[in-house]
């Protein structure tokens, strides 16, 4: 790493960093954004706006540790390393702007709804060729929280690509370090060939994109990053980032044994495809059950979600058009191919094709079949319970924001 000014670099993270939402997400809305419904349920936050704290600060409430701060190349803008280490299991660090820190006190007050590991229905074990991993120590229903995380850490990811390396590595290693359990963050996997630093290394492998009052961040999530990459997953996961959680729920029914998978790459790839990216963002060849199955299994596999792929955007440029029915036609098309897919696969975007045909019935003003449509996306996503009326108004108050002024 050079040191002189004129060779001075960034961290970098973010124009490599895998953004992981996109497995739940994918590309396949009718609307430019996600489909799956992310803020459904309001929680209670403190409306108190705290001061900006940084290192020239005489109290640093309500953070455990005084910041550590560094400014930009150009010297405008700083960032500070905050921790408060009584927050959730493992305490909780952010790097980001001082205003920003103030601005999201406010998580420091809600009540967390993180998973117990003593009635954990999972436990960690070394997995042959993968290092640790994550089975199932009982079975598992289908659409059952397996777990809940708290993000033990967050960075701005402006931060990453603003800040001169070794200033950034410092204030990574403060976050740190800092927390009350460091050491489930330091002992996570480090596979990115490009990390000139152990803790940046372990940002690029694990970490997901996420807000934080607007703002892009990189959460880690040290026991969601145990799960390991299926093709073919039996868990999905669920980004709660009104409270800066993540879920991890069962997609099917899952053994007692059996290891607990999520994909990290956008559902709907072919083997082709998955195989580059791996290789390229996390430096493995997959083996799990679908990448082994054999030539004819993947062949069939490949040609749906080719089919799958090619729908999706059909869809998508007809909504868009203006052409309503024929995204219904086309999003009907999808889901008839996803229902009767082998093994469940691909199940977890079914969840978003109904999405898809609630929303072209909400913005043709049928709410009969906008409601009956929702509440099979729902039930896909969250289980039969998932579909209460709380739910729905929540989806029809996401579909009014993005699709008002529609046709």
């Amino acid at each position: 790493m050079a040191s002189g000014p004129k060779h001075q670099r960034a961290l970098g993270i973010v124009t490599l960093l895998p953004c992981l939402f996109q497995v739940v997400l994918g590309h396949g809305s009718l609307h430019e954004y996600g489909s799956v419904p992310l803020t459904l349920r309001p929680v209670a936050v403190d409306v108190t706006c705290p001061l900006p704290v940084d290192d020239n600060a005489v109290q640093s409430s309500p953070w455990t540790h005084p910041p550590e701060c560094e400014h930009t190349t150009d010297g405008t803008v700083k960032y500070c390393a905050y921790t408060n280490s009584n927050h959730g299991p493992r305490g909780w660090s952010i790097i980001t702007t001082p205003e920003t820190a103030a601005n999201s006190a406010s998580f420091l007050t809600q009540q967390l709804n993180v998973s117990s590991s003593r009635d954990a229905p999972y436990k960690m074990v070394d997995i042959p060729g993968k290092g640790k991993g994550i089975v199932a120590t009982r079975p598992i229903k289908q659409y059952e929280e397996i777990l809940v995380e708290h993000a033990a850490m967050l960075v701005d990811i402006a931060f990453t690509v603003k800040v001169q390396a070794t200033r950034g590595y410092r204030l990574l290693h403060a976050a740190v370090d800092r927390l009350s359990d460091p050491v489930s963050v330091l002992e996570l996997g480090k596979s990115n060939g490009l990390a000139q630093d152990e803790v940046e290394n372990i940002l690029r492998t694990n970490a997901f994109n996420t807000p934080m009052e607007g703002v892009p961040h990189l959460a880690l999530y040290p026991t969601v990053s145990r799960i390991n990459h299926g093709c073919n997953p039996n868990a999905n996961t669920r980004p709660m980032p009104e409270t800066l959680q993540i879920s991890i729920i069962a997609s099917r029914d899952i053994a007692a044994g059996e290891e607990i998978t999520h994909s990290y790459l956008p559902l709907g790839l072919t083997s082709t495809e998955r195989a580059l990216k791996l290789h390229r963002q996390w430096n493995f060849t997959c083996t799990c059950p679908l990448c082994a199955s054999p030539p004819a299994t993947l062949a069939a596999s490949d040609t749906l979600r080719r089919s799958v792929s090619r729908l999706r955007k059909e869809a998508i440029a007809a909504f868009q058009a203006g052409k309503p029915y024929a995204a219904l036609r086309l999003t009907r098309q999808v889901a008839g191919l996803l229902e009767e897919a082998p093994e469940g696969e691909l199940r977890p975007l079914l969840g978003e094709q109904y999405e898809n045909m609630a929303r072209v019935w909400f913005v043709l003003r049928d709410r009969g079949e906008a409601e009956r449509w929702g509440r099979r996306a729902l039930e896909v996503l969250d289980g039969p319970g998932g579909a209460g009326e709380r739910e729905l108004e929540g989806l029809w108050r996401r579909f009014e924001e993005e699709e008002g002024g529609r046709y």
